[in-house]
């Protein structure tokens, strides 16, 4: 007698749990004959569902459902068919997870290419969807492009042995560390929610290429390629990561990017039915190659702006981290990232209480007779400001898209006020604007007890 599951669920899937902590299975395949489908869950050692009839079968075909699955697991999820004569026909699906499912999109500091050392350990209650999709026990590096079927992650004149080869090459290469994992282990050590990542993030790639409207181009574009990854994982999600944005820092596409962005969460609240789908990013950070420097402040400007336009999103900084080559964060400070964003997801989702981290909210000046003071105050702080050694970031431009004309001498925290910060310059120029982390690659080391940075702002017009 022929019995088996083809479709729905698999060995090591992670499913969405819903508002109530619970999941519902689902199940398809084939019986040789009229019957009724059972399946039963089983952790180690306890009976978590008693068998329960889920489906039936006409004879070829069938389809089947086990609600009230608990968060948590490793699960064993048994299935068996029962025909009138009293055969029974069994099938088992091993190591499912029951928990929270997270969307990994952008481009390269997305996909991880953090040198290879000092790497996050797997854990049993993490798993990916791999661009293989393929569901496997999380590790480095999560993002394999040339595994991926869909065209628009890898080279077309590529024979399959070529992509083999390529997908064994960045397996075993020094480059591949990403913060998805970090975000992982800590929403689970904070939550006790098992998490699985879906990897779809690409190197390299521009708001223009992740365009909403290519959707029906399925595997030939990023946007088509991500929706199938999200279908084929359940359909459902908990959020999005999201890390993007290098490559639109040129003059064509600067001026619209902000657009884009509103247009590519309303797309995915949309195409994964959750009008309040969290999305949780990271502001670019440095580079230190010749880009295009007023866009690549644009950028980050328009990104700082979105986290109060758009509801239901939040972001963090990434200037103060240290780089593994010219662009790409390193690896630890991909880990300071992955848990600067399991603090955004916590706080929104689950009760966290660590702030965004602090956001320019005034700034007052200071009458002193030696120079100029400016009180800048913060919202959004944890504890107080602090950074390592001496505060620094802080430059004075002439206007608002001008040179930047005087030094900033000294930076200190103010002693009356933990959210605030004493900027002293010994002249002001004639129209004189502040900014934090202006540039291509600034010095920037404000952070607050929390670890969460200031993120790159302004110009900001400095009142008389």
């Amino acid at each position: 007698m022929a019995f088996e599951l083809q479709s729905a669920l698999t060995d090591h899937q992670v499913v969405q749990c819903d508002e109530h902590d619970t999941a519902t299975l689902h199940f398809a395949g084939i019986a040789d004959g009229k019957g009724s489908i059972e399946a039963r869950v089983v952790a180690p050692q306890k009976e978590v569902l008693a068998w329960t009839r889920v489906g039936e079968s006409a004879g070829s075909t069938w389809r089947g459902a086990l609600p009230g699955v608990p968060v948590g697991g490793p699960y064993r999820i048994d299935v068996r068919f029962m025909a009138p004569d009293g055969n029974v026909e069994r099938t088992a699906v091993h190591d499912v997870l029951v928990g929270d499912l997270w969307v990994l999109a952008g481009q390269s500091n997305m996909q991880g290419v953090g040198d290879r050392y000092d790497e996050e350990e797997p854990h049993p209650q993490v798993h990916t969807f791999a661009m293989s999709y393929e569901w496997r026990l999380a590790q480095k590096p999560l993002h394999t492009l040339h595994e991926s079927p869909d065209p628009v992650h890898h080279d077309a004149a590529l024979t399959e042995a070529e992509r083999e080869a390529q997908v064994r090459a960045w397996r075993d290469g020094s480059k591949g560390a990403g913060l998805g994992l970090t975000f992982a282990k800590e929403m689970l050590r904070r939550t006790g929610r098992p998490v699985g990542l879906i990897a779809a993030a690409h190197g390299g790639t521009s708001m223009a290429q992740w365009d909403p409207a290519l959707k029906d181009e399925g595997g030939n574009s990023l946007y088509g390629s991500m929706c199938k990854q999200v279908e084929a994982a359940g359909g459902r999600v908990r959020g999005v990561l999201w890390y993007q944005g290098e490559s639109d820092a040129a003059p064509d596409a600067a001026p619209v990017f902000a657009e884009k962005f509103r247009a590519l969460v309303a797309a995915m609240r949309r195409d994964f039915h959750n009008p309040g789908l969290p999305f949780y990013y990271v502001q670019i950070g440095r580079v230190a190659t010749p880009w295009q420097e007023n866009e690549w402040n644009r950028i980050q400007t328009d990104q700082l702006a979105a986290e109060s336009a758009i509801p239901n999103t939040a972001m963090v900084a990434a200037v103060d981290l240290d780089m593994d080559d010219l662009i790409h964060i390193g690896t630890p400070g991909l880990k300071v990232l992955g848990t600067r964003l399991a603090n955004l997801a916590e706080a929104g989702l689950y009760g966290g209480t660590v702030l965004p981290g602090p956001r320019f909210e005034k700034m007052e000046r200071l009458a002193t007779p030696y120079g100029v003071r400016l009180r800048l105050t913060f919202r959004g702080v944890n504890g107080a400001l602090t950074g390592a050694g001496r505060l620094h970031g802080f430059s004075i431009s002439q206007g608002p898209d001008g040179d930047n004309t005087q030094a900033v001498h000294k930076v200190m925290r103010d002693p009356e006020n933990p959210h605030a910060l004493l900027v002293c310059v010994s002249e002001l120029p004639e129209a004189p604007h502040l900014w934090y982390g202006r540039g291509l690659d600034p010095y920037c080391n404000i952070t607050d007890e929390a670890n969460m940075a200031l993120p790159v702002f302004g110009p900001v017009k400095i009142p008389r």
